[in-house]
């Protein structure tokens, strides 16, 4: 399955003045994806895993998700644009998935928190620049 485009990527701060790493994707084409946030809201975070690899100048984010649902995607990533993002995800532990981009109207954009593995993420990114 091809890999889900990134629209935007930025920084969602919380009330507490903490800031997340935040990514708008386009997910016309995945009707399971854009329902994740309305899931996870109503059953609850369940079980994630993720896993970057990256090729030339692109980074691929394989997202598990086990229960309450199962399904993966992969967001493709281009590399050097979003290599800030990915490094603020990997030091922060943790990725918001937006899929509804900023423009949309309403009060309640739809994202979903996922956790990533930091120092995987770290030395997959780091991998890349010994070359």
């Amino acid at each position: 399955m091809r890999p889900i485009d990134v629209l935007e990527v930025g920084v969602t701060w919380d009330e507490s003045g903490t800031a997340y790493p935040t990514v708008v994707l386009d997910v016309a084409e995945r009707p399971d994806v854009a329902d994740l946030p309305r899931v996870h809201a109503l059953d609850g975070v369940g079980d994630i895993s993720t896993a970057l690899a990256v090729a030339g100048s692109s980074a691929m984010l394989t997202v598990t998700l086990t229960r309450p649902v199962r399904t993966e995607f992969t967001i493709g990533f281009v590399l050097p644009d979003h290599a800030e993002v990915l490094a603020h995800a990997a030091v922060s532990g943790t990725l918001l998935l937006a899929t509804t981009p900023p423009s949309a109207e309403g009060d309640h954009p739809l994202w979903l928190a996922i956790d990533i593995d930091g120092p995987s993420m770290v030395a997959v990114l780091t991998a890349g620049t010994d070359d």
